[in-house]
C-alpha cells in the first residue's frame, strides 16, 4: 500500500491483474507465466491470487526458492523470509495430484517435504521462511478451488474478501505451523535434490 497516495490493496490488485491479463493474452497455448513473490502478511497474497484468477490462469505450481541473504540489511534481525514462492501459472496443463490438498494434514505434508529439500540444499529455513512457503501453497490452492466459479466482474474489494475467506478456511497460520512441526521430515532425506519424477507420478495428474 501507499498511504501518501491513498493506495491500498485494491489498487495494487487491480494494477497486478491488468499486467497478468496482458501477459496471459501474449502467452502461447500451455506456456507458463512464472513470477516470484513473498510477503510477511497473508493479505498481500490475496492480491496475487485475485490477479491470477482475473487473468484466466491457473496456478500449476508454487515452488519455494531462496532469494536473499539472511544478512540483507533491510531484513537483518527481523522475522522476514529470504524464501520467495515461484508461482507458475498456465491457462491449460497438468497438475500433479500429490500437490492438491483439502486438509491441514495434506498441506503440512507438502510443506514438510519442501523444508526437507531446502535443508538438503544446505539451507536452514526459519519460521518466517516456513510461513511464506505456507502462504504460497495456500494461494495456489485457493486459485484452484475458485477457478470454476470466479467472477472477475465483481468489485475488487468483494473479490479480495472471497479469496481471503477461502485461503484462511483451512486454519490459522499458528495451527498450520504446529501441524508442520509434527510432520517435519529428516533434515537429510534420501535421494538428490533434483530428481526425475517416476512415470507413475507423472501419470497421476489432474488436467485443467
Amino acid at each position: 500500500g501507499n498511504a501518501t497516495h491513498a493506495r491500498g490493496l485494491d489498487h495494487f490488485t487491480e494494477g497486478l491483474a491488468t499486467v497478468y491479463q496482458r501477459m496471459a493474452e501474449a502467452l502461447k497455448p500451455g506456456a507458463p507465466l512464472a513470477f516470484t513473490f513473498h510477503h510477511n502478511k497473508l493479505e498481500a497474497y490475496s492480491a496475487v491470487g485475485v490477479a491470477i484468477l482475473d487473468s484466466g490462469l491457473i496456478c500449476s505450481a508454487s515452488l519455494p526458492c531462496p532469494a536473499e541473504m539472511r544478512g540483507s540489511i533491510h531484513i537483518h534481525g527481523t522475522s522476514s523470509s529470504i524464501v520467495d514462492t515461484v508461482f507458475v501459472c498456465r491457462a491449460t496443463g497438468m497438475k500433479p495430484r500429490r500437490w492438491l490438498f483439502e486438509s491441514l494434514e495434506g498441506l503440512a505434508k507438502i510443506v514438510a517435504g519442501d523444508l526437507a529439500l531446502l535443508r538438503q540444499g544446505s539451507m536452514k529455513p526459519s519460521l518466517g521462511d516456513t510461513r511464506c512457503i505456507v502462504y504460497g501453497h495456500l494461494t495456489r490452492m485457493a486459485v484452484w478451488n475458485l477457478r470454476q466459479e470466479w467472477d472477475s466482474a465483481l468489485e475488487t474489494e468483494v473479490k479480495l474478501g472471497k479469496f481471503f475467506e477461502i485461503v484462511t478456511d483451512i486454519g490459522s497460520i499458528e495451527t498450520i505451523l504446529e501441524k508442520i512441526e509434527e510432520n517435519t521430515l529428516p533434515s537429510e532425506p534420501s535421494g538428490e535434490l533434483f530428481t526425475q519424477q517416476p512415470d507413475s507420478e507423472l501419470l497421476d495428474a489432474v488436467s485443467f
